[in-house]
């Protein structure tokens, strides 16, 4: 039985278990959550609350809780897509997790692709909604050298990676974060890379077609269309359709890439010479040389990685459907 049909026969509030990552953007999610934990007070929400304390520990959690129960469970995620990756990895095989979230990191993109609550007040209108049925999505699974890896937003190897890998061991990180400017450190970033990157080639495998692909900037496997703070990457990704879609900018100049990077916000991008947009259910991408991968923005490797999806995997609840 669906966990959407659990919900219309139980007819009672779900557990909610709030996960918070109190460093998310420099302190500013412990800030939102004490804001938010006075509301819940007030409208009388029962609620239990879990606090990470290193890296891993939100998925950690999240298996706690969801092997300690059988019945359906609302979990929240207080933090970026960082803490919001870690939750859906330790989610993903319990069919009895709706996931839903509200944004305290830099990039947030998971927000902007799944309609998640924008504010406190949508928070707990979606939460006391008894009606609302929540969406099933599809993920993402990623094989990279011994590890599995499932993702939501997108898998990235090339510039993006690497720009994702700097951002997040950049001190200046935090300093964007406290200014509200999180998105700008991965546009610096990217255009202090623009001139030194090293662009390999790269062997893409599609559903079976094999296609060689040279001077790749990045190849980015999308389950839906934002990454990098706000970048609309993957017009046509669709989270629900069984499918991903892969992006794949080579063979064009420095130059040209600021086009395309200027373009992609508004989705332009797709009428430029060798941006490849390909829709898939399984693929291989291995590079030539050694070049970073990342999974939702969260480094996952080098060089070589198997993609396949999953479909309906998951449950979410956004604030509109």
């Amino acid at each position: 039985m669906e966990v959407k049909e659990r919900i219309e026969n139980k007819g009672r509030q779900l557990p909610i278990y709030f996960i918070i990552n109190p460093k998310a953007q420099n302190g500013g999610s412990l800030k939102l959550w004490r804001n938010l934990e006075r509301v819940l007070y007030r409208q009388n929400l029962p609620f239990q609350a879990r606090f990470t304390e290193c890296p891993g520990h939100a998925a950690e959690i999240t298996r706690h809780i969801l092997s300690s129960e059988s019945h359906t469970i609302v979990i929240v995620s207080i933090g970026g897509d960082g803490t919001l990756h870690e939750i859906i990895n330790g989610a993903a095989d319990f069919p009895h997790a709706i996931i839903t979230n509200i944004s305290a990191g830099s990039a947030n993109d998971f927000s902007r692709g799944f309609n998640s609550p924008k504010n406190i007040s949508e928070l707990v209108s979606v939460l006391l909604d008894e009606k609302r049925e929540p969406s099933l999505i599809d993920l993402g699974e990623s094989s990279i050298g011994e590890k599995k890896v499932l993702f939501v937003n997108s898998l990235g190897m090339g510039l993006d990676a690497e720009v994702s890998n700097m951002v997040n061991r950049s001190i200046w990180k935090k300093y964007f974060n406290t200014v509200k400017l999180g998105k700008l450190i991965y546009i610096l970033f990217f255009l202090r890379m623009l001139f030194s990157y090293r662009r390999p080639d790269i062997l893409v495998n599609i559903d079976g077609v094999t296609s060689s692909y040279s001077k790749v900037w990045f190849v980015v496997a999308a389950n839906q269309p934002f990454f990098g703070g706000g970048i609309k990457i993957a017009p046509k990704a669709v989270p629900d359709d069984g499918l991903l879609n892969m992006i794949i900018v080579h063979n064009i100049s420095p130059l040209k890439l600021l086009l395309v990077f200027i373009t992609v916000y508004w989705g332009g991008h797709l009428g430029i010479k060798n941006v490849e947009s390909l829709s898939f259910s399984e693929a291989t991408i291995s590079s030539s040389q050694e070049t970073a991968i990342q999974t939702d923005g969260e480094a996952a490797g080098n060089s070589h990685a198997k993609i396949t999806v999953l479909k309906g995997k998951l449950n979410i609840l956004p604030r509109k459907l």
